[in-house]
């Protein structure tokens, strides 16, 4: 691995050792030492078929690989940069694997499902297509969550377009990359903001289908509303074809 990705390890490792919240914050503040997680991504559990195979990448302290694993008695292989962060997901004998998600140590098409919640935000933006590419190769289908810019828990964009600048000002004001790239963030990890229609678009350069679903049962008119967007991408066949 790079230095860069070395660098990110020591951030993850960093939180989930000296952060109590594992980085989280506001109404998601959980403290996984304590048993207290956030919600699932409850849309996941509308999608993914009982006595399946899941990797779950990114899994943090597994918010969703303990639910799912439980709920529809898959497999579930958990995955993370980490081991601090994912030391309850260990705790609870889930098979773990610490590898980096550019380069998932699996073969192709390994798993029924692969899960990505709210990890590619966080990615540098020129990484952003490596690694769609590779979560494409080991799931047959991918079910990728992320934050949505302009959902309510970002104050419909308030908070982006107030924090971006801010901080690229205050931490890397002589960047020559765009404001709203690679946003650095005071726990020292990295934000990237995708508004949902342009995020679909660049997970249609890679699968054959896309298509954008609640990651919670949201009583919204359409999933461009919620505060998280699930992307359910497939190609030709199916998770079981």
């Amino acid at each position: 691995m790079g230095q860069v990705t070395k660098d990110q390890r020591k951030t993850w490792e960093s939180i989930g050792e000296d952060d109590p919240y594992c980085g989280t914050g506001g109404p998601t503040r959980v403290v996984p030492k304590t048993g207290k997680f956030a919600q699932p991504d409850s849309g996941l559990l509308d999608v993914i078929e009982p006595n399946t195979t899941l990797l779950d990448v990114g899994c943090g302290y597994g918010r969703n690989s303990v639910p799912i694993a439980e709920a529809k008695k898959a497999f579930v292989v958990a995955c993370d940069i980490s081991l601090n962060m994912s030391r309850s997901v260990r705790e609870r004998h889930l098979p773990f694997v610490l590898c980096d998600l550019r380069k998932l140590p699996f073969r192709r098409s390994s798993f029924d499902y692969l899960v990505c919640s709210v990890v590619l935000i966080h990615l540098k933006r020129i990484w952003i297509d490596e690694a769609i590419a590779e979560l494409k190769r080991v799931g047959k289908e991918c079910l990728i969550v992320m934050p949505n810019p302009l959902g309510r828990a970002s104050l419909f964009g308030f908070i982006p377009f107030l924090v971006g600048p801010v901080m690229w000002i205050r931490r890397r004001g002589n960047s020559k990359l765009p404001v709203f790239s690679d946003i650095p963030c005071p726990r020292g990890y990295l934000v990237n903001f995708y508004l949902p229609w342009m995020f679909r678009s660049l997970l249609e350069n890679h699968f054959e289908s896309v298509t954008p679903s609640y990651a919670k049962r949201d009583r919204v008119p359409h999933p461009y509303m919620t505060d998280r967007v699930l992307y359910i991408c497939n190609n030709s066949k199916g998770p079981m074809g």
